[in-house]
């Protein structure tokens, strides 16, 4: 089966000049809340920002701001991290910042830019995902993917003074290349 998506979005790398759009986002307790700690753990500020994105490194992470194709306009953030080039693996992630362009179906298209990044671009072997249990949305949408469940890790993040389980999933490319055609 096909996995059609449109080509609502694009990609592009982030900038120094996108750190206030992603001090906002990240500050947005709703936006983050099922993102990882290193993100929803921590207060932002502009100067912490730009010294993020100073040090991103493209062979450990690949991020990128999402962007309405017909506007430009920036709407998200999302990218592929913790890749080792050696085992050619990667983790994907995806937040759309932007609080009217949320509940508009582009997570399906975000994933479908991403692993064409991973399998196309980078040559990945495997790419892997994970979701709080409560983000039904995003499980969803990896699913349809063709993402398969790994896994769970029990009592794992600690969001609102309880703990939740995050589902692991991942992604083969013979798996994708079979979802694509």
């Amino acid at each position: 089966m096909k996995w059609n998506v449109e080509k609502r979005l694009f990609l592009r790398e982030v900038r120094l000049a996108d750190a206030p759009l992603l001090v906002r986002w990240f500050n947005d307790h709703n936006n983050v809340r099922y993102m990882s700690p290193i993100i929803r753990g921590k207060r932002h500020t502009l100067p912490s920002m730009k010294t993020e994105i100073r040090s991103i490194d493209p062979e450990y992470e690949q991020l990128f701001i999402v962007c309405r194709r017909k506007t430009q306009k920036p709407i998200g953030h999302a990218g592929i991290d913790d890749l080792f080039r050696l085992d050619k693996r990667g983790e994907i992630f995806f937040l759309i910042g932007e609080k009217d362009e949320q509940g508009k179906g582009y997570g399906k298209e975000i994933v479908s830019l991403l692993l064409e990044q991973a399998f196309g671009k980078l040559k990945l072997h495997s790419v892997s995902a994970s979701a709080v249990l409560e983000n039904k949305a995003s499980i969803a949408i990896l699913k349809k993917a063709g993402f398969r469940k790994i896994g769970v890790r029990r009592d794992y993040n600690r969001i609102n003074g309880k703990y939740v389980n995050e589902v692991l999933f991942d992604l083969l490319v013979t798996e994708y290349l079979k979802k694509k055609k």
